[in-house]
């Protein structure tokens, strides 16, 4: 049996079976916070070029692999008033937030083959001189991976827009990179970061942000659930679903099917799709199921031309 109970409450679970629960994992925190799943794939995909760079073992980038999909699952359990406030936390706040390290480590220590994995997270934000959190570990007491995912989660958050600020070009991340070289970030991880070439990183940047963006999709969606249609309003659109507004009685966990156009596409897209969640004021999710190969290819043209349309700025994408 792939899973079995041991004397110690940890719980042993075989390799396919670990992707699995990972998978699960990782799209329970997209419930949560969609700009989070999509920060967690782009410092996935940093931390392995940054380790590839370093020389790292198929195994240490597996281990990376999985800590990326999973270095923020500690937020979980952070209140949504702070998860999603839409400015600066306050100190308070912070010292809320800055608990998802410890969450996250609680969350996948007792699972056998992410033990290694939950010391990761549990030090994602840990500081080279000793003075992250949260046990103010310093130098080669942070294990590797967390190490590659300082820079790595550094260069994401600074190349992305927020509420409160707008995203630095990738050129003055990398500076700022440099210049925290042996006071934030290992020496060493940040000569291999600084070692990839700027047109790998930024084809990373250009694709993964392309493909978590949702971009505004002011159009009518007709929903069938159960014999029962709805009419609904589109607010914005990605590759993985839509969000609609002034639900009209949607179940969610029942699979629907959906009916909209794209410009420029001439013939409806009819997909099925499942409600995830309820938003405020008056909003459902809707994520995309398995949609067929046309559709999916139509739906990422559309989303990189509205990208596009915005001369390289990811600002105002998010609703």
């Amino acid at each position: 049996m792939p899973v079995k109970q041991q004397t110690n409450a940890a719980v042993t679970i075989d390799g396919s079976t670990s992707d699995e629960l990972i998978e699960v994992l990782g799209k329970a925190l997209d419930l949560r916070d969609y700009e989070t799943a999509g920060h967690s794939t782009r410092v996935r995909r940093y931390s392995l070029e940054i380790a590839k760079a370093l020389g790292c073992s198929a195994e240490e980038l597996k281990r990376i692999a999985r800590a990326g999909t999973l270095h923020d699952i500690g937020k979980i359990a952070i209140p949504d008033a702070i998860l999603r406030k839409n400015s600066k936390l306050s100190p308070q706040e912070w010292r809320v937030m800055e608990t998802h390290a410890w969450m996250g480590f609680t969350l996948l220590r007792r699972i056998h083959l992410l033990e290694d994995v939950a010391k990761v997270v549990l030090a994602h934000h840990e500081r080279y001189d000793g003075k992250g959190y949260p046990r103010g570990l310093k130098q080669d007491e942070i294990p590797l991976g967390a190490r590659i995912f300082a820079v790595a989660d550094s260069l994401d958050a600074m190349t992305t827009d927020r509420p409160y600020r707008r995203a630095l070009s990738f050129s003055a991340a990398r500076q700022e990179i440099l210049r925290e070289s042996g006071r934030q970030f290992d020496p060493k991880i940040v000569e291999a970061f600084n070692s990839i070439p700027e047109s790998v990183l930024l084809q990373v940047m250009s694709h993964e942000k392309t493909r978590s963006a949702r971009v505004p999709f002011r159009a009518r969606v007709n929903c069938i659930q159960d014999g029962q249609h709805y009419t609904l309003k589109g607010v914005n659109i990605s590759e993985g679903g839509l969000l609609l507004e002034k639900d009209r009685g949607i179940r969610l966990g029942d699979e629907l099917e959906v009916e909209f156009e794209l410009p420029q596409v001439g013939r409806p897209l009819r997909l099925k799709a499942e409600p995830i969640r309820r938003e405020l004021p008056d909003r459902t999710a809707i994520a995309f199921r398995s949609p067929h190969p046309k559709d999916k290819i139509v739906l990422q043209r559309h989303i990189a031309a509205r990208v596009e349309a915005y001369s390289g700025s990811f600002s105002g994408l998010q609703v």
